[in-house]
């Protein structure tokens, strides 16, 4: 699902913002930007954003300001410079008359010797107020997700809902299909008697006709996708993660609908497993985008 959050926090040292920017995606993705002093800390933010959001395209962004800035530290490799002093000197001698070098001069020919360092982060101690930051920006993309997890489920209700109708639909044509099979076989019958001036066997007319409606019988499927319909109103109501329960379910669901369609050569049926078909499909989409 979508969101965004942001956060800030600080303390007599520093002043961290945290915002976060979700878009839908099945897997979880996190792109973590941050200052390069701070990477220690990337692995503790991925491991606490975690334990919150399970899918999605989340896209972290880490602003740090020093309020009491330290001096870095400098060092000099006097071996390093000594070297160059007495390179530079020997030059003098051999080519310009005696002329020794000087500090500025080393300077404008190489600052190898010259190393200046960050100062040392504590991670351990700027991490509380990581941590902070982090939490405020958590509940602010947790909430904007929530709002939408809402309408989501209102939707996916109203096609549960939708769905019930159809499959109520579908399971009153059966005694219908299988009167209209006796009719048509019954007429078939006949039309080929007639010219003897035959009567049809009436027993095996009804051997065929029932035979026909086993075959036919879609009962099974209709009792499991209304289970399956019902697993599916419970699954939105509870709280936690449903994302991939319900991805499963609706591929059980897509199963009976095929089945009952395969089974009934009926095209008010077949025009109600379209119908779920379409519905089933939105549905899917939708259960991408949510824990």
């Amino acid at each position: 699902m979508t969101g965004f959050g942001a956060g800030r926090y600080q303390d007599e040292r520093l002043s961290v913002s945290v915002e976060m920017r979700a878009v839908n995606q099945r897997f979880l993705e996190l792109n973590i930007r941050m200052p390069h002093a701070y990477l220690a800390l990337e692995d503790r933010l991925r491991q606490t954003i975690k334990q919150t959001v399970r899918r999605g395209k989340v896209d972290v962004f880490v602003t740090v300001q020093d309020l009491a800035p330290q001096a870095p530290q400098v060092r000099i490799d006097y071996a390093s410079l000594e070297a160059c002093r007495q390179a530079l000197n020997e030059a003098g001698k051999r080519l310009f008359d005696g002329e020794k070098a000087t500090l500025a001069t080393i300077m404008e020919l190489t600052k190898d010797w010259f190393v200046q360092e960050p100062p040392q982060i504590d991670a351990d101690t700027a991490w509380p107020v990581f941590q902070q930051a982090l939490a405020a920006s958590l509940e602010g993309l947790t909430a904007m997700r929530s709002r939408e997890g809402e309408t989501i489920c209102r939707d996916l209700q109203a096609r549960t809902a939708a769905m019930t109708k159809l499959i109520d639909t579908i399971a009153s044509r059966k005694e219908e299909i299988t009167a209209q099979y006796r009719q048509r076989l019954e007429k078939k019958i006949l039309a080929l008697l007639q010219p003897a001036q035959q009567i049809p066997d009436t027993e095996r007319l009804l051997q065929e006709t029932a035979i026909y409606a086993d075959k036919v019988d879609f009962t099974e499927e209709v009792v499991r996708f209304r289970s399956h319909v019902l697993q599916l109103s419970r699954f939105l109501e509870q709280s936690g993660e449903v994302g991939r329960k319900l991805d499963f379910l609706i591929q059980e669901m897509n199963r009976e609908v095929n089945t009952i369609g395969s089974k009934a050569g009926d095209m008010d049926v077949t025009d109600c497993v379209l119908q779920l078909k379409n519905e089933l499909e939105k549905i899917r989409e939708q259960i991408q985008n949510i824990e």
